[in-house]
């Protein structure tokens, strides 16, 4: 075959072929590899805060100047503000999120000397005493609270307020917004509109008035637990927020009141002051707040305060409020005085639930003279319908669900013949029966008598404090 026969039988490429083939070459020829390297490691990284493992710290401004949101830093003993910062090789800026969104949260415009923790204290306990409403310990347990808000990591209690009084209620909640980290005034709220919000920046989320319904009662118990997620259209979202409520009336939910601080509004006549005077009083105080969380973020995170005498929700409350305070032992020490109340009040209604009860129950089977080795439900019914009688209770737990809730403290029960369902009561139950016991805080080891080795045994293992309800 000659070579002018060879080329007829050679399948050229198309026009479009050759097209696309001169594209790729020229593309390949002008790529610029070693740039697209260095933009994607310099590619910006939106935040809202970073802590470094150096200590370095970047915060969410709004420029007094423009009133843009930038990222402020600490520089030694001054700070530096701007709309990006370059932190070991990376790029960082502020978030971008919706502008009325961003509006409505409060922002220190820089940050300002506070002087000590004493006199920053001070100021925030002078700012809640314009409020008549307050009680002396009510202006402690605001101050508290706010300042506590700027350390969320340190996982802040929730404030529950009650005011009959819808202007009483509005002052304060206008009080905290200028004292509190980021802080947003919303009114009644659903779980999707909350859930919607930027709650990654930890704002203060505070709720004015809400009905009381059972979103709210969701809503409040999922933001107040820290490392809890909740799942929304196919994300787990950490929905953790420092959160103040003001309702008209005490909620009744146990949970929440054991693991908030409550502040009751007393009805007076409520001083009508200015928008502008709360703004100048905001514009003060929040770069004195920030201040203080720039420098004493170590400190902070490093406290090794605590109140082992108290009740465990109550313990961790005061661990929280405690922890923000440095520098200052005797403002640390006011905090427990402040709890003492509501830590009775959370030992009397722990031990006067159905379950301590039923454990109190049992802990009588397991001292009586003659050993038993095991107690029917109907058994558990009668004696605890006997002890809730005696304390003036009217009501009668069936043996059903006496059983139930046998099986939710771990004492499971099994059927014993015919006479029906019981617990055997071998060491095993024996041991965890006493453990429970101090728990609860059970009304009958009160007198610190030891009835059998598990009483001392518990006794040593957690020591009174666990009797107090911890």
């Amino acid at each position: 075959m000659s070579k002018r026969e060879r080329k007829r039988y050679i399948k050229r490429p198309s026009v479009h072929g050759q097209r696309a083939a001169r594209r790729t070459a020229a593309m390949n020829k002008i790529r610029p590899r070693a740039v697209t390297r260095t933009n994607k490691k310099f590619s910006p990284i939106e935040t809202s805060g970073e802590i470094f493992t150096t200590g370095e710290m970047l915060e969410l401004v709004r420029d007094a100047a423009d009133d843009e949101i930038k990222l402020i830093r600490p520089d030694g003993p001054n700070v530096s503000i701007s709309a990006r910062f370059v932190v070991n090789g990376k790029v960082f800026v502020p978030p971008t999120l919706d502008d009325d969104v961003m509006k409505a949260i409060n922002l220190p415009s820089n940050a300002a000397d506070y002087g000590s923790t004493e006199a920053l204290f001070d100021d925030l306990r002078r700012l809640f005493r314009e409020h008549p409403g307050l009680s002396e310990e009510g202006v402690s347990k605001a101050a508290f609270c706010a300042l506590g808000t700027w350390f969320p990591e340190c996982a802040p209690p929730l404030l529950l307020v009650s005011a009959p009084d819808a202007s009483g209620s509005g002052l304060l909640l206008e009080q905290l917004r200028c004292a509190c980290r980021r802080s947003v005034i919303i009114g009644d709220i659903t779980r999707s509109g909350m859930w919607s919000l930027p709650l990654s920046l930890r704002p203060t989320i505070i709720i004015a008035r809400p009905k009381p319904t059972k979103d709210l009662l969701r809503v409040l118990r999922a933001m107040s637990q820290p490392g809890v997620r909740v799942p929304q259209r196919g994300q787990l979202l950490d929905v953790f927020c420092p959160v103040a409520v003001c309702t008209e009336d005490p909620l009744s939910d146990s949970w929440l009141l054991e693991n908030s601080v409550q502040i009751e509004l007393m009805a007076a006549a409520t001083p009508r002051i200015a928008p502008q005077a709360l703004r100048e009083i905001s514009r003060d105080l929040q770069p004195q707040l920030l201040s203080y969380r720039l420098r004493n973020f170590v400190k902070v995170q490093n406290s090794d305060f605590d109140a082992p005498q108290l009740a465990l929700s109550t313990r961790e409350i005061a661990r929280a409020l405690g922890h923000c305070i440095v520098d200052d032992h005797e403002l640390q020490s006011r905090v427990v005085p402040l709890l003492e109340e509501q830590n009775e009040d959370a030992r009397v209604r722990r031990t006067t639930t159905f379950e301590a009860v039923i454990i109190e129950a049992a802990l009588l089977f397991c001292h009586e003279k003659k050993k038993r080795e095991w107690a029917y439900v109907g058994e558990f019914a009668t004696v605890s319908n006997a002890i809730l009688e005696g304390r003036g209770e009217q009501i009668k737990l069936e043996p059903r669900a006496v059983g139930d809730i046998l099986r939710a403290v771990g004492s499971f029960t099994r059927r014993l013949g015919r006479a029906g369902r019981g617990v055997l009561l071998v060491n095993e139950i024996r041991q965890k029966t006493h453990q429970l016991a101090w728990r609860f805080g059970v009304r009958s080891i009160d007198d610190g008598f030891d009835r059998c080795g598990f009483c001392t045994e518990a006794r040593t293992q957690f020591g009174d404090s666990i009797r107090a309800g911890t």
